[in-house]
């Protein structure tokens, strides 16, 4: 069997009472009731819904329902004929323009209910919210980090609570009477269906008599029954209809028996755990209707009759903008990006600084290794391209010696490449020259001393490759020989 919770938080101006009940296919049960009086201005309720979740052991995660002061919502009833129905619930706030003392702009209505009175002529029920009350009430829930679900009126939830306590109220013609905190809410009802909501505010009385009080709330219910039964009936009030009170007050008793005494109808006080189960034997004696019907009217939505002002059309639920907050937001984004700018450029900063340490410190290693002989390091760059000029200056000692370019070095590693060792060409004396170059050997044979010719004249860009003085020894092993090879000069142009 499906097991949900509902919370219903009821925010009055003298009061705050919260209820969180569970419900088990279709029973209901009371789990949890917290209530506590508002007794100055500096007293937050939304630090005091802060506490539920903590404090009081209310659940985090369940649908919250919240009603809207009383003094905020209105209601119109419109007859109309079966043309002017659709406008009625098309048009919203502007199709009641002139009924609520509103900016239409400022407006947010729901349609209640329909009635058919006649064959052609409907009489719709509307409940209209301004927009700043409405959006107060939701600032208290933000506050207290909590996102309601359901916005509802008080009168809803007090007959959601008296229709499921008392399950006989949803036939026929009832009236639900709610006092609290110097209000009386009056609402006319036929099979279950809201007819008309009356929402008077009550002056403190003056008397000398213990019932005075109850006999003048029985003297204002009669004056408004009468206007109300030529209203909706045009004729007199049903015979059976039945009048229920809901009311935490202590003089509760005394003001049935003056109401059936004025009214002639039978009066039920409201037992809100009439059909509703309760977990605590202790049960909270103030006035919880409103808090118990808004968590039935989450829980069973399907099953109650009421509004949601969150789902009308021209309702945001978003915060009113605020400049200043907005500014201020925007100094301190602007401020942060900043000091992340600065924090990132001297992160920067130092990894630059500790990669040229250590580029340094590989500087300093390298001119170790590569000149271990200096002692004295000063400047490892400027020391290094010192030595690198005086070495260079070595080098030019044996640089170009002839015009293509060619150096001593070139001109060994050529000889070097053109003697193959078959020859068996053994060289006792070289001279280079910056003309030519002079080579003394010994070869096994004179073919050998010709071919090592050969190859030297096409190894580098000799002008002449002259073999003279060739002999063999006098013990006829080995062939002596001379070469002298002419290096090509460019003519100036």
């Amino acid at each position: 069997m499906k097991v949900k919770r509902g919370i219903g938080i009821d925010i009055g101006s003298s009061h705050l009472c919260a209820v969180q009940v569970l419900r088990i296919g279709k029973a209901f049960c009371i789990e949890k009731v917290f209530a506590t009086p508002i007794r100055r201005s500096m007293d937050s309720p939304s630090d005091m819904i802060k506490t539920l979740t903590g404090k009081h052991g209310f659940s985090r995660r369940v649908p919250v329902a919240v009603s809207m002061p009383k003094e905020a919502v209105f209601f119109r009833r419109s007859q109309t004929d079966l043309p002017g129905l659709e406008p009625l619930r098309s048009s919203g706030p502007f199709a009641l323009e002139y009924d609520f003392p509103m900016d239409p702009n400022e407006t947010v209505t729901q349609r209640c209910s329909y009635r058919r009175m006649t064959a052609d002529k409907y009489s719709v029920l509307t409940a209209a919210v301004g927009k700043e009350s409405l959006r107060r009430t939701l600032d208290i829930l933000l506050g207290a980090k909590m996102r309601p679900d359901l916005i509802d009126a008080t009168v809803f939830a007090v007959h959601s609570t008296v229709a499921q306590n008392h399950p006989e109220s949803r036939s026929g013609v009832a009236m639900v009477v709610h006092i609290a905190e110097s209000h009386l809410t009056l609402t006319v009802t036929q099979d279950n269906s809201l007819l008309m909501v009356r929402s008077l505010p009550m002056a403190d009385g003056a008397g000398d008599e213990a019932d005075s009080d109850a006999q003048r709330v029985a003297k204002v219910l009669s004056l408004e029954t009468a206007i109300l039964r030529q209203k909706l009936f045009d004729a007199e009030m049903e015979p059976d209809m039945r009048i229920y009170l809901a009311t935490a007050d202590d003089n509760a008793a005394a003001l049935r028996d003056a109401i059936e005494e004025n009214l002639h109808c039978p009066t039920i006080l409201v037992n809100p755990y009439a059909k509703v189960l309760s977990k605590h034997f202790h049960r909270v004696s103030s006035d919880m209707f409103v808090a118990e019907g808004l968590a039935i009217r989450i829980l069973a939505p399907d099953k109650t009759s009421g509004v949601n002002f969150l789902k009308a059309d021209n309702v945001s639920t978003r915060p009113a903008l605020s400049v200043k907050r907005e500014f201020a937001i925007c100094a301190v984004l602007a401020v942060a990006i900043v000091l992340v700018a600065l924090i990132g450029l001297f992160m920067r900063l130092a990894h630059l600084e500790n990669q040229y340490a250590q580029v340094r410190n590989e500087m300093t290693d390298i001119f170790h290794r590569t000149l271990p002989e200096e002692k004295n390091i000063v400047n490892p760059l400027a020391q290094l391209e010192q030595k690198l000029q005086s070495m260079r200056k070595d080098y030019d000692l044996f640089g170009s010696i002839s015009g293509a370019g060619t150096g001593p070095l070139d001109v060994l590693n050529a000889i070097a490449l053109s003697t193959p060792s078959e020859l068996k060409i053994s060289l006792d004396d070289v001279l280079v020259t910056a003309e030519s170059v002079r080579l003394a050997g010994t070869s096994e044979s004179f073919e050998s001393v010709y071919n090592w010719q050969h190859l030297l004249g096409e190894a580098l860009d000799f002008s002449t490759v002259d073999v003279r003085d060739v002999h063999r020894d006098p013990n006829g092993k080995r062939v002596h020989f001379v070469v002298l090879a002419s290096f090509t000069r460019e003519k100036p142009t």
